[in-house]
């Protein structure tokens, strides 16, 4: 094959309209305007390309005039293409609609007045030249533009673009060239060549920042999701702490005529203010999720007994063992620091939230809670198990336990947030809860804390190891005195258990949820509740320890 110019000219044709196809499909999907500009850049000058080959069979005004012509419209087309992609005024574009006209007035006087071939080669590059200087300015002054990112490739081909062009006019002396000068010679050829790999990397760099601005526009699409989700919540927020004022003032006015009403008027009154309690409960539950979606779950070290901790949520999981007549295990380190920094009531959500399901999935079986210290430097890591001999977790199977409203065992009743919590309040503390499991054979849940502490282990007190029997009394009462309401709240509590009043028992539940003093207590008791266990609930009451 002769590589001449028109074997050049015919490859670059080829290669130009396969460009312009690639831009134009990029518009179909995104309809982006540049796109179009861009394409319709690539397809002028191939046309371009085509008449220069055709030179010999077509007049002159078609090979040197609008095949020229097109070729330079091209480049004008590629700056404004770039200026609608960063969105910017297209400032040179009336030089360069300028610049055009006298090209093609020259390309005129030196074909038809006087018919000189390098004139108009030298022509042509200049014009291409001038183009390309001015599309790098505007890059340049665009700076990084849309999406934070204006792709400097870009900015290297159109550097390629002009050195090309350039080549033109430094090549040879101004006009002591050969006057067959265009068709002869494989300089020209090579820069034919050189401009076609040129277009390629315009194509490229342009893919590049359609693709930088697609990215661009889908974080800012996401960005303004979550900040519309965002707002919703706080609306939510607003709403629902605007809803419990009028709600208040009507459960009040009732407990005001409840003093003075007869029967008839009292059972109705009633009636108002449990009402009045579910929508307070209803809106509580709102501002909780309100409250839980706009601030991250946190924790607030303070300096913490655990000895007394670990005891305490002991005692509750005695009580919660011995629904399903199991066995309870407390195995903790010979010895463990007396105080630590740490947010005992985050730790005991979590240790109450692992007993509860052991037991709940176990049934005349073993429950253990495990913990062991190791003095590290002045800190002390900490790590804690509960494991238990009941149904287990098939772990082969594909489901995120920790995963909010997760119910491996639906037929449990629960609400699938337990382990949720829990992995969340150990993760905010800096561990990892971890899960080892066989179905049929029990689970473990486990995890290590690291956490301050003032005493060396020397002073550390020795801690006793403990085992309930289902059955046997506790060692400990199975709730802490100060752990529980007045007595007055208890006595209306065992009269509702008693009187199978479940609803009531629920309302009785809300009216103390505020209390964070009585949480555990609180905690055991919606656990028996949602088991419609009202003998345990009242032997619950009827047992507190003495303060």
């Amino acid at each position: 094959m002769n590589l001449n110019l028109g074997t050049a000219a015919f490859f670059t044709a080829l290669a130009e309209f396969v460009l312009a196809a690639g831009m134009l499909a990029l518009w179909a999907k995104g309809r982006a305007r540049y796109l179009v500009v861009w394409g319709v850049g690539f397809l002028v000058f191939g046309v371009g390309a085509l008449l220069l080959i055709l030179r010999d069979r077509i007049p002159d005004f078609f090979s040197i005039l609008l095949g020229n012509f097109l070729t330079t419209l091209s480049s004008v087309l590629f700056y404004v293409g770039i200026c609608l992609f960063f969105d910017r005024r297209r400032a040179w574009l009336p030089w360069m609609a300028g610049l055009l006209a006298v090209e093609v007035a020259l390309l005129a006087c030196f074909s038809y007045v006087t018919y000189d071939t390098s004139a108009r080669v030298y022509v042509y590059g200049a014009a291409q030249s001038v183009i390309a200087l001015m599309t790098l300015q505007a890059l340049c002054t665009m700076g990084r533009g849309r999406g934070g990112n204006s792709n400097p490739e870009v900015v290297v081909v159109a550097l390629l673009a002009l050195l090309v062009h350039g080549a033109r006019l430094v090549g040879t002396p101004f006009f002591p060239v050969p006057q067959d000068f265009l068709a002869s010679g494989n300089f020209q050829t090579l820069l034919a060549f050189g401009l076609k790999l040129t277009h390629i990397g315009y194509a490229l760099a342009f893919g590049n920042m359609h693709a930088a601005a697609l990215h661009a526009d889908l974080r800012a699409a996401l960005a303004h999701i979550e900040a519309k989700a965002h707002q919703k919540v706080e609306i939510l927020g607003y709403i629902g702490h605007d809803l419990r004022a009028p709600l208040a003032t009507i459960g009040g006015y009732a407990s005001l005529l409840l003093a003075d009403a007869h029967d008839t008027q009292r059972k109705h009154l009633l009636t108002i203010q449990r009402s009045v309690k579910y929508q307070l409960h209803l809106i509580d539950e709102l501002l909780e999720y309100a409250k839980a979606e706009l601030q991250p779950l946190t924790v607030h070290p303070v300096t913490t007994d655990l000895p007394r901790l670990l005891d305490d949520i002991s005692d509750y999981a005695v009580a919660l063992c011995a629904q399903r007549n199991n066995r309870f295990r407390y195995h903790p380190s010979e010895r463990m620091p007396r105080e630590i920094g740490l947010d005992g009531k985050r730790m005991q959500q979590v240790l109450l939230n692992l007993l509860s399901n052991a037991a709940k999935f176990t049934r005349d079986g073993v429950v253990t809670l495990s913990v062991t210290a190791r003095p590290e430097g002045r800190a002390c890591v900490l790590s804690f198990a509960v494991s238990d001999t009941g149904i287990g977790i098939d772990m082969s199977r594909s489901i995120d336990i920790f995963g909010a409203f997760q119910q491996m065992h639906p037929a449990s009743g629960s609400t699938g947030l337990g382990l949720f919590i829990a992995q969340r309040i150990v993760s905010a503390m800096g561990g990892t809860l971890g899960v080892a499991s066989v179905a049929g054979q029990g689970a473990t849940f486990s995890f290590t804390l690291s956490v301050p502490v003032d005493a060396s282990d020397a002073d550390w007190p020795v801690v006793a190891q403990r085992e309930t029997a289902p059955g046997e009394p506790s060692p400990a009462p199975a709730m802490p005195r100060h752990a529980m309401p007045e007595d007055r709240a208890l006595d209306e509590l065992a009269s509702l258990a008693l009187q199978g009043r479940v609803t009531d028992i629920e309302h009785w539940i809300e009216r103390h949820a505020d209390e964070a003093a009585y949480a555990p207590f609180l905690a055991l008791l919606v656990d028996l509740l949602e088991r419609l266990d009202l003998r345990g609930i009242h032997a619950l009451v009827n047992r507190p320890a003495k303060s």
